[in-house]
């Protein structure tokens, strides 16, 4: 059962759940903690099921890449984890359809990403860079959710979904690099095998500037109060330390220093949410 749930990716899916509530807070739109709590639940087993659909699909290449992943080392079978992504599909949707007058909202902009997920698994993973920006889609999904909650302030949800959208793209990119080798032999086409992984490297570096370099924009369009620069200070040497490693090519340090960065914007969108 531990490994089961460790292919739904616990820590993916914490993140989706705090961009969510940062999504809810910032948009000061009409909802209700019952809602949330289903919106959290539904993006979670959305999750888990297009994280385990995934690993049933890369068995093979994970055998090269993660050989003590669950299913490549026998700890969960095939069998047991297809029954349990269509477990999640059918939760997330259950899940979806409750809360209140909005419940038709909700089905449907979750099965729009549960259509998604199935379509990055199956046949948009194979095609480089379009691969890493649909993943970067999905991890500002929750933004979205919140720009249809009633009432909703679009100009800080704005700010929040590009700062998402960025870093993801950034640690997909990475995550491509660290498993170069892996994926040559497996055959897979990512972005690094294709064009070079001095040149994924590039633009990696390239994605993370541009997000840091993005930072004082809100501020300037008169979305947020000036003191949000101070919040993110310590993002700068951070963003430094990511692009220092990449070009290291230590690339599973640079990959786990992106998500604290997106980790720390996300508490500083909250911070200045309260102010």
């Amino acid at each position: 059962m531990l490994a089961l749930l460790k292919m739904t990716r616990i820590g993916n899916i914490v993140i989706a759940v705090m961009t969510l509530a940062v999504g809810y807070f910032l948009s000061k739109g009409t909802f209700s903690f019952f809602s949330f709590i289903a919106d959290a639940l539904a993006f979670a087993f959305a999750i888990a099921f297009g994280n385990i659909y995934n690993d049933l699909l890369d068995i093979e290449t994970d055998k090269i890449n993660q050989p003590n992943r669950p299913l490549p080392s026998g700890k969960v079978t095939p069998r047991m984890a297809k029954i349990a992504s269509i477990v999640c599909i059918v939760l997330s949707l259950a899940v979806a359809a409750i809360p209140g007058t909005q419940h038709l909202v909700h089905l449907g902009f979750f099965a729009s990403v549960l259509i998604l997920l199935f379509l990055y698994d199956q046949f948009l993973k194979q095609i480089p860079l379009l691969k890493n920006v649909t993943v970067a889609l999905l991890c500002a999904t929750p933004i979205f959710r919140a720009m249809l909650l009633s009432q909703a302030t679009f100009e800080p949800l704005y700010a929040t979904a590009s700062f998402a959208f960025l870093f993801t793209l950034a640690r997909e990119i990475l995550k491509d690099l660290e498993d170069a080798d892996g994926d040559l032999k497996a055959g897979i086409a990512t972005f690094p095998l294709i064009a070079g992984n001095r040149e994924a490297e590039i633009l990696a570096s390239l994605v993370i500037g541009f997000g840091l370099f993005s930072v004082p924009m809100p501020v300037l369009l008169h979305w947020f109060q000036p003191a949000f620069l101070l919040l993110l200070l310590p993002f700068i040497p951070i963003c430094i330390f990511i692009i220092r490693k990449t070009f290291q090519k230590q690339y599973r340090s640079a990959q786990k220093m992106t998500k604290l960065a997106m980790v720390i914007g996300l508490l500083a969108l909250i911070l200045n949410g309260l102010f």
